[in-house]
């Protein structure tokens, strides 16, 4: 088995576990994302899960979806076209797949200390999963895990609010979600603490949740060492004189791990351009300002002029 992936691959799981449907078509898996879909399939991440027999059929400028039959005499999938001719349809472009979620929570929490079922328990059919629970640091006792997806949905978000009031946790509840951070609605069952796995990976490489950006996430009191400012391993929180701000998207993390980084090694003066390419941002994002967007917060401990930038508390 192949076990390594890379951004793409995590990326396109996620996207996977966000899909309306349980199962995803090949073609279009590899239409999006060849190389991470292969890497997906290899690692037994994405599992085969039956056909969807729908293609575009080509006829006369026409692209329409069309059903793929078997043909007992060709020995192969395909359809008949406006006159008649068989039209072979390579049988991986209606293969389906579906996301192997036990082992997908399995290398989730592979970093913790973890009990409970063999098998994660379903609480929502298809949409929401007991994981467990897991040792975290300033935690008085084991805390639980679900997983859910889809949570921008908003029928759905109501299926989980209702499901989350119904049954509160003790202390705290960790429900990780393949839902984009900022896409998650705010709830009010205070307790539980949904936290879009995207957010709290080790490196936008691995499906490895950060024992320390998921703590930091669940007790941010209890996270700052440093002062006058300290930040999560991913950068994901930064702590500044004793107020806790909270930094979204691959990109700005990244940035602000670049210019962390030169802060503790004591050459903290970068080139803005070298940091914002370094941190994937493209051409037209040229700016301190553009990079970050509305927000202006980070001003209170970033510093730029003439072209260069700084951490300075």
């Amino acid at each position: 088995m192949v076990m390594f992936l890379n951004k793409g691959a995590i990326e396109l799981l996620l996207r996977a576990m966000e899909a309306r449907s349980a199962s995803v078509q090949g073609a279009t898996l590899h239409q999006v994302a060849p190389r991470a879909t292969e890497m997906l399939l290899e690692a037994r991440l994405l599992v085969a899960s039956g056909r969807v027999p729908v293609v575009a059929g080509m006829d006369d400028y026409e692209d329409e979806p069309v059903e793929a039959i078997w043909s007992p005499e060709l020995k192969s999938y395909g359809y008949h076209d406006s006159v008649g001719r068989w039209i072979q349809v390579d049988e991986r472009e209606i293969a389906a797949y579906r996301v192997d979620y036990g082992l997908a929570f399995a290398r989730m929490l592979v970093a913790f200390e973890r009990a409970g079922l063999s098998r994660p328990s379903q609480l929502i059919d298809g949409i929401v999963w007991d994981v467990g629970t897991i040792r975290l640091a300033g935690a008085k006792a084991p805390v639980p895990v679900w997983f859910a997806r889809r949570l921008c949905d908003p029928s759905i978000w109501a299926k989980v609010e209702g499901l989350i009031a119904r049954r509160p946790p003790e202390e705290v509840r960790v429900i990780l979600t393949s839902t984009q951070g900022d896409r998650i609605p705010a709830t009010t069952q205070r307790r539980n603490h949904i936290i879009s796995v995207a957010d709290v990976t080790r490196s936008p490489g691995t499906l490895a949740i950060s024992p320390q950006s998921l703590g930091a996430r669940v007790f941010p009191g209890q996270a700052q060492r440093r002062f006058p400012v300290d930040h999560s391993e991913d950068c994901g929180f930064v702590w500044h004189r004793g107020e806790t701000l909270t930094f979204g998207g691959d990109k700005q993390r990244q940035l602000l791990q670049l210019l962390f980084a030169a802060y503790w090694e004591r050459s903290p003066i970068l080139r803005i351009a070298s940091v914002l390419e370094d941190a994937g941002y493209s051409g037209q994002v040229n700016t301190l300002k553009k990079a970050f967007g509305r927000r202006d917060d980070w001003r209170r401990f970033i510093k730029y002029d003439d072209g260069n930038c700084w951490i300075e508390p």
